[in-house]
């Protein structure tokens, strides 16, 4: 990594929907990067959707180098929104009318993913296209970034990049056409996003993603010079309150206590053969404790349920990021789900960068030879495991030693070195600057 560069830096605008104060993992990527560029040096300015006033998360450059744009016209969003406080707390059962709500919500967003084109984020092309001039007072990029999904974001990129004839680069944390099976659409949407995809595509100037794979099926779709950035670690406190503390649950020197943070998708991300493993303990599997802290559809109660093992489970909802930082890091182990199908093999979730973080071993259910189990093993971080008496096997091993010992050896040390943001970022600023230095990019017929 360059810490400091020859000739002036660019001036860079960073395009992100989503950007602190909102506490959104896609809000993460694009706000490490403005902050590690402007540390660098780096004249930056940032355009978002976001609001100062939708979340509690830092916020890393000054308020004045912030364009703040809202979608309009204000459509409703189903489900929670990006700033809206979460609540903690033991999660109840949902009631029939939350039933019937969470359904409608589900159809909502299936129908707004099929329709609305690009994405349901559509309506935020326009406006910052029409008033950039007035929210920049005068400033003016060398290089353009834009991180998504949404891409409706990458249309915003394009326009803006033709208007001031510099380069724009594409930052895919999820792919949009190819390689992208937990967006489901149909044969003909797929299609058409495809097209869009294409063309939106045929100015830009580079493409960054966040694994190998992905990166290949971007090259190999559109004939784009695609790099790789990995997410990374970001650093911060190691949490001080207990457990016990942060999720009301009686914490047990005897106990295996495993967690779970974050969203579980249906049908691809399932917690039923590690529910399944509980139930192989026998008596044992009183002296497992799960903890799932996210939004699960009913998943996880419902495998409980019928498992058998619903004392061994606790659902706490939505928490708050700091909750959720503080129960990885008390957690004997933590819970990684994942697909467990070769098209999954390029996925690497930023949630594995926060368990890494905790330094808690990880029991990942997904892919074995994908990037993420990769990571895993290589780093001695964690285990792969798919089959409930493997999964099985694994517990008792862990309640071995949690009885013997008080406590499951945390991951040394060196496993995260070279895994934080400032490892990944040095080289995102020299992708950008080589950008810019190459002007824009001849159209690809």
């Amino acid at each position: 990594m360059r810490n400091a560069y020859p000739e002036p830096a660019p001036r860079l605008l960073i395009v992100s929907y989503h950007f602190p104060p909102a506490e959104t993992v896609g809000a993460r990527r694009p706000a490490a990067l403005a902050a590690f560029a402007k540390q660098q040096g780096w004249d930056v300015r940032v355009l978002t959707a976001v609001g100062a006033d939708q979340g509690g998360a830092p916020v890393p450059v000054p308020e004045e180098h912030l364009i703040r744009i809202a979608p309009s016209p204000r459509l409703r969003r189903p489900g929670r929104s990006a700033g809206e406080p979460v609540p903690d707390g033991a999660a109840p059962p949902p009631s029939r009318l939350g039933r019937i709500r969470s359904g409608a919500d589900r159809l909502l967003v299936k129908a707004g993913m099929e329709l609305l084109l690009p994405d349901p984020q559509l309506n935020w092309i326009r406006p910052p296209v029409q008033n950039f001039d007035r929210g920049a007072a005068g400033w003016r990029p060398d290089v353009i970034l834009v991180s998504g999904p949404p891409f409706s974001g990458f249309v915003v990129a394009a326009a803006l990049a033709r208007r001031f004839r510099v380069p724009w680069v594409a930052d895919y944390r999820d792919l949009w056409s190819v390689g992208n099976e937990y967006w489901v659409r149909s044969a003909l949407r797929r299609a058409v996003d495809k097209r869009l995809e294409r063309r939106v595509l045929r100015s830009v100037a580079a493409c960054v993603t966040v694994s190998e794979p992905l990166a290949e099926t971007i090259h190999r779709t559109f004939g784009v010079q695609t790099h790789v950035v990995m997410n990374g670690i970001d650093r911060r406190p190691v949490p001080m309150e207990s457990f016990a503390t942060s999720v009301g649950v009686e914490a047990s020197a005897t106990t295996l206590t495993l967690a779970h943070t974050g969203y579980i998708y249906p049908g691809k991300r399932d917690p039923s053969p590690l529910i399944d493993a509980i139930a192989l303990l026998g008596a044992d599997a009183a002296k497992v404790h799960l903890i799932f802290a996210g939004e699960d559809h009913g998943i996880t109660r419902a495998a409980a349920e019928r498992a058998g093992v619903t004392d061994s489970v606790t659902l706490l909802g939505q928490v708050s990021p700091e909750k959720s930082w503080r129960i990885q890091a008390d957690a004997d182990a933590l819970v990684l789900l994942m697909w467990n199908d070769p098209r999954d093999a390029g996925t690497v979730t930023g949630k594995i960068f926060d368990y890494l973080q905790a330094r808690r071993p990880v029991l990942l259910l997904g892919y074995e030879h994908g990037v993420a189990a990769r990571l895993l093993r290589e780093r001695s971080a964690g285990v792969v495991a798919n089959d409930p008496a493997a999964i099985a096997a694994r517990l008792r091993e862990w309640l071995a030693v949690k009885e013997r010992t008080g406590r499951v050896p945390a991951v040394p040390a060196a496993a995260l070195d070279g895994l934080f943001r400032e490892d990944q970022l040095g080289r995102y600023l020299d992708i950008l600057r080589d950008a810019a230095r190459g002007g824009v990019r001849r159209p690809v017929t």
